[in-house]
């Protein structure tokens, strides 16, 4: 059997630690940080929540390089 793949706030949390332009973007777009992020809130869509920011930081991550879609669970 395969490894099993990364958790959402897994991949988000290695996105951002390794791609200082997304950081960025996340930072001052949308003033969350790092540490906002949990296992909760990135499968949140409903207001307040960051689902759909986390989505976003994935497929930048994807398409950096920095991670791979069929690692993530």
């Amino acid at each position: 059997m395969g490894e099993p793949g990364m958790e959402k706030l897994e991949a988000v949390q290695r996105v951002l630690r390794f791609s200082a332009r997304i950081r960025d973007w996340c930072t001052n777009e949308h003033s969350v940080y790092f540490d906002d992020f949990d296992e909760h809130n990135v499968h949140d869509y409903d207001p307040g929540g960051y689902g759909k920011l986390a989505d976003a930081i994935i497929d930048e991550g994807i398409s950096e390089n920095i991670i791979d879609e069929e690692d993530i669970d």
